[in-house]
């Protein structure tokens, strides 16, 4: 890979060389606002001083306006309310109050100074700031803020339960009908989704976890359409949480919720559809706030734990008469099937009835927020999970009723699992002003450790067969054999800002790199469900209660003992590295009091750090490809870098001037990520088929093996292969109605490139 990593570690230290400050991360953490200075005649006030101060801690933010009267402030706290004040040679100061900013915002704030032999004291506004009527809204966004995260009711008390105001949303993580692994969630800017693309799309998934408090959400913004290039990284959508921050003010919390099955319903229209059995649940914690230094130095401290138990089965076994919540599945059965088991194998099933499963998990954050100075501020998260979840066995199965718990199937016990989450996260982030220069650079490592506990000790999958539908299930969990994935995310990302008359110029750069170590050996003690036509190639179902007792009969002639095909030898596992690299820059133009612009030009590119092993005889496939047309890939060759461009350009355009008709819109380029699972299939299979079954081998060989099989599944990707792109454009317009209501018509239209 040599001539792959040589250019971009050159790259790197470019990269280092032109941007002093260098962090991890990316996503907007802030909110940030502009407007202009002018007299009552309406001439533009240049060397207006402007003061931005957030309230609950003493946060100053400064500018000047310029020649033209502009000013911006940016990288400002979200949140609220601000006091932000202007004054001017000659001019009484002014001053606007409860000023509030959402996530990702750049609030409007014009002001008009009278002169001081006019009005002899200053003037207090209270400001009433319409997030919808904002010049500085073009794309599909939406904002959850603080105030509706606490009176929005959320059961599940989880993020998941806003991000459903969205109107595009379908109630969990798909946005306009894109697959949730397009998505890019972020948390205070940095990357939290789960980039190997296995299951659930945000860390702690498999879990049933949620990976930060509720109480310490401040706010979340949704990112449909933001022609903001420094956003990136989805095709889908962008989901940004901002965490909450200390104040000057000392506050704390302690809270529980507790539930059991007196709270669930089992009846529609008073007939019973589901059995009611006991339940447990109890979420509690404790949250405090406050400054270590007035004014200064902020601390918030939220920690968490939840505890659930559910049977494991929701069915008990037959013991004479049928009833509702009585599987077909004979109690005196499954007790002859364990003890069986038990004698002539020595292995123990575990019950089939009667179980718990818990579902465990704790969280952690704890937040530091510095103001240095008044040109310089400094934040710090860390965040902690660590969750467990007992659950069955996967239900693929190819007989017909799945492996249950169900009316038809009881699986015992020990073949299920455990999976554990385990995620660590630090970010850190550092926000300097200096005359007409701002910067913002931010730093993060995700650490996610995800792995499973099989409850069985090494043994055979097997399923037993009766009346053509699947009657029990035996042995080792077969997808949870050494089943492991470590994922380490590093990011890197600076923004420098430069005001120049009417213009914001932006630019910037972003690195993530993605390290993976996944180990998964798929059926390496053997399996004994394929159906019966399969039987040539070894593990092949009990096709009845009848067939089982006589092939497991130690003094019968058909004896096959399990224990002869459990593998050995080292398990299979490897590690795929992964980065990208991206440079942007964009102008923020205010041609008007009625008329904004931005555009810019964001470069992505995909770098792969890891080579898959050679099979030649890979390349003497010919393959074809989405045209139909003969093609042959070189599974040992992944691509080079690629430039990836995506242009965008956004507008705002308040039509009367008085911000009751506004139209708003752009179209722009998005490139995404991919599931990384999809480059990890082609490191994993290089053409040696770990998928192994009983009489065919007892050695697994690893993906280096340098004896090659000839009949394997294989993994490639072609030389141009890019990572998924989309050309969006949207178009919008919004209308104050009568009582206080404002109307939307709004319009997205997405192309995959």
């Amino acid at each position: 890979m040599k001539n792959k990593l040589l250019p971009t570690l050159l790259t790197l230290i470019f990269v280092t060389a032109i941007f002093f400050h260098q962090a991890l991360g990316q996503g907007i953490t802030t909110s940030s606002m502009n407007g202009i200075v002018q007299d009552k005649d309406g001439a533009r006030l240049p060397g207006a001083n402007v003061i931005a101060v957030h309230v609950p801690s003493g946060t100053q933010y400064g500018a000047a306006s310029r020649e033209n009267g502009q000013f911006d402030i940016l990288n400002m706290k979200v949140g609220g309310p601000y006091t932000v004040t202007v004054t001017f040679v000659g001019y009484r100061k002014e001053s606007k109050e409860n000023v509030y900013l959402t996530l990702g915002q750049k609030l409007r704030l014009d002001f008009e100074m009278a002169a001081e032999a006019i009005i002899g004291e200053e003037v207090v506004v209270t400001a009433e700031i319409d997030e919808v009527f904002n010049s500085n809204r073009t794309g599909a966004e939406t904002f959850i803020n603080p105030r509706d995260v606490v009176m929005l009711p959320s059961i599940k008390r989880s993020t998941r339960d806003l991000t459903r105001l969205d109107p595009r949303s379908d109630g969990n993580f798909s946005f306009g009908g894109k697959n949730w692994l397009f998505n890019n969630i972020s948390l205070d800017g940095s990357y939290f989704n789960n980039p190997f693309g296995l299951d659930d799309p945000a860390p702690g998934g498999q879990t049933n976890a949620e990976p930060v408090p509720y109480d310490a959400v401040a706010q979340v913004q949704i990112s449909v359409a933001p022609f903001d290039v420094r956003e990136g990284g989805f095709t889908g959508v962008g989901i940004n949480t901002v965490t909450k921050s200390g104040t000057n003010e000392y506050k704390g919390s302690i809270y529980s919720f507790l539930r059991n099955e007196s709270f669930l319903g089992n009846k529609v229209s008073g007939k019973e559809v589901i059995a009611n059995p006991d339940l447990f649940f109890n979420q509690s914690g404790v949250s405090v706030s406050g400054p270590l230094i007035h004014d200064k130095l902020f601390l918030f401290v939220n920690a968490e734990l939840e505890r659930r138990e559910d049977p494991g089965t929701n069915f008990a076994a037959k013991r004479g008469t049928s009833g509702f919540g009585i599987s077909r599945v004979s109690a005196a059965i499954m007790d002859s099937i364990s003890k069986r088991m038990r004698d002539v194998y020595g292995y123990d099933t575990g019950p089939y009835e009667g179980y718990i499963h818990k579902t465990e998990n704790e969280k952690l954050i704890i937040k530091l927020d510095w103001n240095i100075n008044e040109n310089n501020n400094f934040s710090f998260r860390y965040n902690r999970l660590d969750a467990r979840r007992d659950l069955p066995p996967h239900p693929f199965v190819l007989s017909a009723g799945g492996r249950g718990p169900n009316e038809t199937s009881l699986p015992f016990k020990n073949s299920g699992y455990r999976i554990n989450n385990d995620l660590n996260s630090f970010a850190m982030e550092l926000n300097s002003r200096l005359g007409n220069f701002s910067n913002r650079f931010f730093a993060s490592y995700n650490r996610f450790r995800d792995h499973r506990d099989p409850f069985s000790e090494p043994f055979p999958t097997i399923e037993i067969v009766e009346g053509g539908i699947n009657y029990t299930t035996i042995g080792h969990e077969p997808f949870s054999i050494h089943n492991i994935l470590d994922q380490d995310v590093w990011q890197v990302t600076n923004n420098l800002s430069y005001f120049i008359d009417n213009h914001v110029i932006t630019v910037g750069a972003n690195f993530e790199y993605f390290k993976f170590f996944n180990s998964f050996n798929i059926f390496r003690h053997g399996v004994f469900f394929l159906p019966d036509f399969l039987d040539f190639i070894g593990g092949a179902r009990f096709s009845s209660l009848n067939d089982f007792f006589t092939r497991t009969d130690p003094n019968g002639g058909n004896f096959y003992n399990f224990r002869n095909v459990i593998g050995k030898g080292p398990y299979k596992g490897e590690v795929i590295e992964v980065g990208q690299l991206s440079f942007y820059t964009q102008d923020e133009f205010l041609m008007s009091r009625d008329f904004s612009l931005t555009f810019g030009l964001r470069v992505d590119m995909p770098m792969y750090f890891t080579e898959p092993v050679d099979n030649p005889f890979s390349r003497g496939l010919t393959l074809l490809n989405e045209n139909d047309k003969p093609e042959t890939v070189d599974q040992s060759k992944l691509p080079d870098v690629q430039l990836l461009y995506s242009p965008r350009i956004g507008f705002n355009w308040d039509v009367m001037g008085d911000r009751t008709t506004q139209i708003r819109g752009g179209t722009g380029i998005f490139t995404g990520r991919l599931p990384f699972v999809w480059v990890g299939n082609i490191i994993s299979n290089p053409g040696n088929n770990p998928n192994l079954y009983p009489n065919v081998q007892t050695q697994i060989k690893t993906s280096d093996d340098a004896i090659l099989q000839t009949s394997f599944d294989l993994n490639g990707m072609v030389e141009d292969f890019k990572w998924p792109q989309v050309w969006t454009t949207n178009l919008a317009v919004d209308q104050k109605l009568p009582w206080d209501l404002v109307g939307t018509v709004e319009f997205v239209y997405g192309r995959d490139i």
